[in-house]
């Protein structure tokens, strides 16, 4: 279980004010990903031009690391990035992170994405 203590204690200089670029964030996200190191991408979440989707962002947080750690378990190679946009999906702004391997035909791992206004909203794909 993933508390703000623990999550600052990890990372001292969190602060929780700060407002990065939406270029700084996806770069963030897209590193965090690769390299998987969930937890650099913490203070990127943690800052106020940041939303998720999840009930609050400690939980999108557990639940993003624990889908990384799935994904890196059951890949074979790195992780590699391809943004999709789907014609299924009603609102144009959507897109989404999909992390593949070197061998499965589908991703191992799965964001969404939407960018408003110097703004970010994320959630996680369980699929």
């Amino acid at each position: 279980m993933v508390s703000h203590r623990i999550m600052k204690k990890a990372i001292p200089n969190i602060n929780k004010s700060q407002q990065f670029s939406v270029e700084e964030i996806k770069e963030a996200l897209i590193k965090s990903c690769t390299h998987n190191q969930p937890i650099q991408f913490i203070p990127y979440l943690l800052s106020k031009n940041v939303t998720v989707e999840s009930p609050n962002k400690i939980r999108f947080y557990r639940y993003f690391k624990y889908l990384l750690n799935c994904a890196l378990c059951s890949s074979e190679g790195a992780l590699t990035l391809k943004m999709e946009k789907y014609a299924w999906e009603e609102d144009k702004e959507i897109s989404y992170y999909n992390f593949y391997d070197e061998v499965h035909k589908y991703s191992r791992l799965s964001i969404k994405y939407k960018e408003l206004n110097n703004h970010i909203v994320i959630d996680t794909m369980p699929f």
